[in-house]
């Protein structure tokens, strides 16, 4: 049995070093720049630190969405500018539009994404990507999600890519002094990925014939084929007025890179969350004008509101709630990424177990 689990991983690592690890710098995270919420969730596999829920998601793993009790509606945008050049006064941007629809049987999700990135520093010209979901508690604990992503790329080249995701979520509960511990998993990037560009990878290149002719290695392959994600999120802090979280995430773009990632979150009085995140990648590391160490920053506020509405109050959407947010991060030294987005949750958890009356 030991051997042929190693047989497999060494064929694996051996079919995907046959090709060219060389993304453009922030490619392996073309989704993940459209949201607040995504730019400060930490890549995190297991639902983030303190377990924030959200049609975006299903980008870091299509499995978290499974224990979703109310079906929640996300626009967020985010603006792209290089801060270091005053001659490039261009904006870049993204954004996230996002459906999740809470049923008695699964949680399908809906998102679009559009990025727009023509940065020296962050070339990732222009795409659109849409991507649907499925997610399903197994039991109480366990939940497991597929999802596939179609896209399209323009402005560098053209090219498109259709690709699949599976991922399972487990919480595990209270253990010592860790609350709400969770673990998450996800294989990501089966299928076509952007190959036929004009991007500049981190390890991209010129080269002159002696007819004078300049040949440029674009970036290739991108996002990573079959990046596998491993992650785990618990709750240090579980009090009414604070709570405190952190998530810890391995990446494996590839199996030809390792990344990392760290959140950290605070929450107070369950209105108001300060959260940051922080990433290392090996790959990028080693090219040092890609290094992107800068950590994210954000806070977002959640507010519930109110309606009269006899059609809302019989789907018992007289409450929702609404989490509003925003994010920035300075990316690989000179592009500064500012975000922000509102989620809407039709609906109040149900925090209450149910009550069974006899006679």
């Amino acid at each position: 049995m030991k051997k042929s689990i190693i047989a497999t991983a060494a064929a694996v690592l051996l079919g995907s070093s046959a090709f060219a690890y060389n993304p453009p710098a922030g490619g392996q995270n073309l989704l993940r720049i459209t949201s607040p919420f995504l730019l400060v969730g930490a890549k995190s596999a297991a639902g983030g630190p303190l377990l924030e829920v959200l049609p975006d998601s299903v980008v870091n793993n299509p499995a978290l969405p499974g224990f979703s009790q109310r079906s929640s509606l996300e626009l967020a945008g985010t603006m792209l500018f290089d801060s270091s050049d005053e001659s490039d006064t261009s904006l870049g941007g993204a954004f996230d539009l996002g459906l999740q629809i809470a049923t008695r049987w699964c949680v399908p999700t809906i998102l679009v994404q559009g990025v727009f990135s023509d940065y020296y520093d962050m070339h990732l010209g222009n795409t659109i990507n849409f991507t649907a979901g499925y997610s399903k508690e197994i039991t109480d604990s366990l939940s497991v999600g597929l999802s596939g992503n179609f896209g399209l790329l323009w402005g560098a080249g053209s090219d498109w890519t259709l690709s699949g995701a599976l991922g399972a979520y487990y919480n595990a509960g209270d253990a010592g002094f860790l609350k709400n511990l969770r673990f998450g998993a996800a294989l990501t990037n089966l299928g076509k990925m952007y190959d036929d560009t004009e991007t500049y990878g981190i390890d991209s290149s010129a080269s002159v014939d002696a007819n004078g002719n300049t040949t440029i290695d674009y970036a290739d392959k991108w996002p990573a084929l079959a990046t596998l994600r491993v992650g785990a999120a618990a709750h240090l802090i579980d009090a009414n007025s604070f709570k405190l979280g952190l998530s810890a995430d391995i990446a494996t773009p590839g199996f030809q890179n390792v990344v990392f990632d760290a959140g950290l979150q605070m929450k107070f009085f369950d209105v108001v969350k300060l959260s940051t995140a922080w990433e290392f990648d090996l790959q990028e590391y080693s090219k040092y004008e890609y290094t992107n160490l800068m950590p994210s920053i954000g806070l977002s506020f959640n507010i519930i509101i109110k309606s009269k509405s006899e059609a809302l109050r019989k789907r018992d959407w007289d409450q929702s709630e609404i989490n509003a947010g925003a994010a920035w991060q300075r990316m690989y030294e000179n592009v500064d990424a500012v975000s922000a987005g509102v989620v809407l949750d039709l609906g109040l958890k149900d925090t209450q177990p149910p009550e069974i009356e006899m006679w």
